[in-house]
Order: structure tokens, then C-alpha cells, then sequence
């Protein structure tokens, strides 16, 4: 069962590193659908509701954060700037650092201006996505 795990958790840490040369959450328009790119990059350890509970939640050091949590944790306003760097792969440790966050290149800036935008773009995206789905005070 250890070894069955063990070797779950690392085909799911090669597909979320695996970079790739067109992310596969875009539109027809090539615009980024935040909802997709979070179901592709960040549903396996926060879940498809992003409460938690992704199917690698379990595997972790730390529990990963209920995401629908942040703006009541942050007195009712949405941390958009600190959701941009977490996501871009700064101010978690356990996203990885910036030379290798744990989805690989398509929220690192690099390259050109054009792939640079591209990346900010994506990174919108799911910082826009997760605002939406905030849980309100009743």
C-alpha cells in the first residue's frame, strides 16, 4: 500500500512539473480560463472544490489551505497581490522555490515579453477564479 502511494504521489509530482508548451486551460480566444487551469494545476492537492481535499491532500507535509477561505481570513477583502505570488511561486515553501515550483514553468515569468504576459495572464486568471468562488459572511 506504501509502495502503491509512493508511487502515486511521484506520477502526480512528474505531471504537475511536466512543463508544456501551451497550457491546456485556454479558451478559443487563447485566453485563460481560470477555472481550468486550477482544475489542471491546483485541483490535485486543493481540490476540485478548493477546500482541501484534493486526491494528494493526504500525501502532504501540511494540509493544503481551504482556498474559499481567503477573503474571511483576510477580513473580508481578497488578497489578490499575495494570491499572485503564491502562484507564481513565491511566499510558499511548499509550492517550491522559484528556480522549480511543484507545476514546473507555466506560472514562472520567463522568457520574452510576449511569454512573460502570457504567464501573468494565466496567473490572472486563476487569482480572478478563486476571488469568485469566496465563501461571504451570512
Amino acid at each position: 500500500m506504501l509502495t502503491l502511494a509512493a508511487t502515486s504521489l511521484a506520477g502526480a509530482w512528474t505531471l504537475a512539473a511536466a512543463p508544456q508548451a501551451v497550457p491546456h486551460g485556454t479558451s478559443g480566444t487563447n485566453a485563460p480560463s481560470g477555472a481550468a487551469l486550477y482544475l489542471e494545476r491546483c485541483a490535485s492537492c486543493h481540490g476540485t472544490s478548493a477546500t482541501g481535499d484534493g486526491p494528494m491532500s493526504h500525501a502532504l507535509r501540511h494540509a493544503p489551505p481551504d482556498l474559499t477561505m481567503l477573503s474571511l481570513k483576510s477580513n473580508g477583502a481578497f488578497p489578490s497581490e499575495r494570491v499572485y505570488r503564491i502562484i507564481e511561486g513565491r511566499d510558499v515553501d511548499s509550492h517550491g522555490n522559484r528556480e522549480m515550483p511543484v507545476w514546473g514553468d507555466v506560472f514562472k515569468p520567463q522568457g520574452d515579453r510576449t511569454a512573460r504576459e502570457a504567464t501573468k495572464e494565466r496567473i490572472d486568471a486563476i487569482v480572478r477564479y478563486l476571488e469568485s468562488i469566496q465563501r461571504r459572511k451570512a
